[in-house]
């Protein structure tokens, strides 16, 4: 696959800011000498930017970039001299330059009560002011925020609103979806889209009822009526359009699912033969989206669900959006494609392993693996230490390019001459890497066989709901899909989702594989596919189907060990909405 090109911007710390009277003097040069610089990967909000600003990556700055890249390869492997360093330096500053926004500077305030101020009155940094743009969710997590300079706000904003009308929303949902344009993304060709809407249904569900102020005796086990939406986050994607948007990323093949990101558009679009479907099953090429209209399924690319289009009310139609998406330049963007392939083996944690009911000869099955390894690059030969050493390196299929990818001199030197293992500085390198592969197993980061999977809520019940069909799906209340796990035989396995708050959350899935399910399913190899009639997104702490992973493993520990049980679940509260003005 491609790498998502980076470029930097300025970080500050609020104190930083305070401490110069919020009037800082530097340049480029000081900030990095500051370490104040950090690396973003390209995202709609900086290609924003370099339109505005005609910043020069915008005319031809990848071919500059790579020019000057092998230029400075070409220097390096010359001869060390006083000529070639200057010449060095010099491109290492056209890099810099060519990289470098100065547009927008991110802002950490870790004090919460800080942050009004500069929000409401921002900053002088380099002789210009800034006033806070935007803070996603991922920023808010680690107390950051976005500020962009006056001279293009306005403009950048207008962007970012994408001609939306103005709607009454929670504040924070509306902070959240305004900010993913600062998503990273791989640049992909727009689709045609078709946007349904959600189906959310009441179902009676057996769990743990916690009210308000409850004391642990008083939690009671209940049947109670919840309300389901089948299909929250996620969409379905042709095969068609998967395949082109996989060409464009780079990846080779066909990808089973896309985290899609556009103005006020986000989730996971599953690869799904909807047009198919709609020839062998539904016999009709009708779907009516959300705002009343009829499409022809054969003229759709994608079908989203109302979940994932979160401003869809602010629009007068999906075309009103598209049509203020191609007047602004905003392009759709990939954040990352289900998991190509599946990895053999995976390290717990903690809360993976406290949730298990396990006795002394648990405890030794369940880290025999991990001894095992550990041992083994201790005491075997050359060829083990080599492989732990290469680490994921080593599953690459050409020499060159596992030699390409290597970092470290020593391994490199390694390679050449295996009797260099015998050296002191690789052996206590190796050792010392050992020791804290040790230090991190007592915590509970062992091996066991299994990996981090996609979760799909059944695609094939979603091409029913969108042609108007009766909603059944292939799978029923406590059926699952896993091809990679049914590709080895397994008929059960136990699936985990972090953070776990109860042990009732290590859910274990029973596996189907029928021929229908293989036919329609076929292009999700390493996904677990959930059925739309169970409880299991609430044994998985409540998640969705917008890219949440979960940890699978068919280790015998888990399978027996699980005390089993219902989720814990409490009455949510609403937050008040506002008007947000456009």
């Amino acid at each position: 696959m491609k790498k998502i090109q980076q470029f930097n911007i300025v970080a500050l710390t609020f104190e930083r800011l305070k401490n110069n009277g919020f009037d800082l003097r530097e340049g480029l040069l000081e900030a990095e000498r500051n370490e104040e610089l950090i690396a973003l990967a390209d995202n709609e909000c900086l290609r924003a930017v370099r339109r505005i600003t005609e910043h020069p990556f915008s005319f031809d700055g990848e071919e500059r970039l790579a020019e000057l890249f092998e230029r400075r390869k070409r220097l390096v492997r010359k001869a060390n001299s006083e000529e070639n360093r200057r010449k060095i330096a010099g491109i290492n500053n056209e890099i810099r330059e060519l990289l470098y926004i100065p547009e927008i500077i991110s802002v950490t305030v870790k004090n919460k009560r800080n942050y009004p101020k500069i929000g409401r009155e921002g900053f002088y940094f380099n002789g210009k002011h800034y006033k806070r743009l935007l803070c996603s969710a991922a920023m808010a997590r680690t107390n950051r925020a976005w500020f962009c300079s006056d001279e293009i706000f306005e403009r950048i904003d207008e962007v970012l609103r994408c001609g939306c009308k103005s709607i009454k929303i929670v504040p924070a949902k509306w902070n959240a979806y305004y900010s993913l344009m600062s998503s990273a993304t791989f640049v992909v060709s727009a689709p045609r889209i078709c946007v349904v809407k959600d189906l959310e249904l009441p179902m009676v569900k057996k769990v743990e009822w916690v009210e308000d102020c409850a004391k642990p005796e008083e939690i009671e086990e209940v049947d109670k009526e919840l309300g389901f939406n089948l299909w929250d986050g996620m969409g379905l994607i042709s095969p068609e359009q998967a395949r082109k948007w996989s060409a464009e990323i780079g990846y080779d093949g066909v990808a089973e699912s896309f985290i899609v990101r556009a103005p006020f558009i986000k989730g996971l679009l599953a690869t799904f033969d909807f047009h198919k479907f709609s020839k062998e099953v539904a016999h009709s090429n009708i779907i009516k989206d959300i705002y009343g209209k009829e499409y022809n399924s054969d003229e759709i690319d994608v079908i989203l669900t109302e979940s994932q289009f979160k401003l869809w009310g602010a629009y007068n139609s999906i075309e009103d959006h598209q049509r203020y998406m191609k007047q602004y330049g905003v392009n759709w963007g990939v954040t990352r494609i289900g998991a190509p392939e599946q990895k053999k083996t995976m390290r717990t944690n903690y809360q993976f392993l406290q949730v298990l009911d396990m006795n002394d000869e648990d405890i030794e099955e369940i880290c025999r693996p991990t001894v095992k390894w550990l041992r083994g690059v201790v005491r075997e030969a050359y060829d083990y230490k080599i492989l732990y050493l290469l680490g994921k390196i080593a599953r690459e299929p050409l020499a060159e390019f596992v030699w390409d990818r290597l970092q470290d001199p020593a391994i490199k030197a390694l390679m050449i001459e295996p009797e260099l293992i015998n050296d002191t500085y690789l052996s206590e390198k190796i050792c010392r890497s050992v020791e804290k592969k040790m230090k991190e197993s007592y915590i509970g980061k062992i091996l066991v066989d299994g990996g981090f999977n996609f979760l799909y809520f059944d695609p094939y019940a979603l091409a029913e709901y969108a042609f108007g069909m009766e909603v059944k799906g292939l799978l029923k209340e406590f059926e699952f899909y896993a091809h990679f796990w049914s590709e080895k035989g397994k008929d059960e396995i136990v699936a985990l989702r972090s953070p776990m708050t109860w042990r009732a959350e290590v859910n274990k899935l029973r596996l189907l594989y029928t021929e229908e399910m293989q036919e329609w399913y076929q292009y999700i190899k390493n996904g677990v596919i959930l059925n739309v009639w169970g409880n299991d997104r609430d044994i998985f702490s409540g998640c969705d189907a917008d890219g949440d992973q979960v940890a699978t493993t068919d280790n015998d520990v888990f399978l027996r060990c699980r005390y089993g049980g219902y989720p814990i679940l409490y009455e949510h509260k609403k937050a008040e909405k506002n008007i947000i003005e456009n």
